[in-house]
């Protein structure tokens, strides 16, 4: 589960008919706005004029605008720094767009309860946010109104690389690009160019560094023999985990595990 830390949040709050909010750099954290009543939203720009139940999620250091639209307004928001940079698309939701969402007291009911249990010092509620604050999300995903099936397709296709990604993780010895690209459905080149538009990084390179992790993990927490450790990574030949371990981190696997 993802790790949220609350910078704020509040359910049907209330704004002044000439209230406009401006941050250039925007914040160091996902911001999720769902407009009650109608506002102007800039993007790029351009004024967007959009009816109650439209919403948007603006990603760390995004510009944020919007204003009030000649009459007072109600908002509820949630800002969070969050563990996870997948877990927008995990759940299928557009950032730094506009859409529009369908049952909206389901997202005013869910902050609201969040904005209680943030503001109650007599209980310790941390996991119970973090599950709720994945419900905002899962939820919001689900009542968002479809309305681009070319972007519908493109997040389908991303929350299977995501689901992949979660799987190379957990155990990176298994998988080598040819098995990746199976797992997706797709050609080993147009897996390739999808993987690294999607993350920015080649599949085969990020692979590499999830065996890093997990071996510099192995080494920190257990005592296996490092032949072990090379076999978990996916390494027949210790001295090729050895070289490649050696290359990334700057110290030998032993030196490594003596030093941790």
């Amino acid at each position: 589960m993802s790790k949220f830390y609350i910078l704020g949040v509040s359910h049907q709050k209330r704004e002044s008919s000439d209230f406009i909010m401006l941050r250039e750099e925007g914040q160091p954290a996902v911001n999720f706005i769902h407009f009650i009543s109608p506002v102007v939203i800039v993007i790029d720009g351009t004024p967007h004029l959009v009816g109650k139940s439209a919403c948007i999620v603006y990603t760390p250091g995004h510009r944020q605008e919007y204003m009030a639209n000649g009459s007072s307004f109600k908002n509820d928001y949630i800002t969070v720094q969050v563990d996870d940079p997948d877990f927008l698309p995990r759940y299928g939701i557009p950032a730094n767009e506009i859409f529009y969402i369908r049952d909206a007291h389901e997202i005013t009911h869910r902050l609201e309860w969040i904005s209680w249990a943030a503001a109650d010092k007599t209980e310790p509620h941390g996991k119970d946010i973090d599950e709720a604050i994945t419900d905002v999300f899962a939820t919001l995903g689900k009542l968002r109104i479809e309305s681009d099936p070319q972007f519908n397709r493109l997040m389908a296709t991303k929350q299977r690389f995501i689901a992949l990604r979660d799987e190379m993780r957990k155990d990176p010895g298994a998988w080598n690009v040819e098995k990746m690209s199976q797992k997706v459905w797709l050609t080993r080149s147009r897996f390739s160019v999808l993987y690294n538009e999607f993350f920015g990084i080649p599949p085969n390179a990020e692979l590499i560094s999830f065996k890093i992790e997990h071996a510099k993990h192995l080494l920190a927490t257990t005592n296996k023999l490092i032949a072990e450790i090379a076999a978990s990574c996916g390494h027949k030949s210790v001295e090729h985990f050895t070289r490649i371990f050696t290359k990334r981190v700057g110290e030998t696997p032993t030196q490594f595990r003596k030093n941790s």
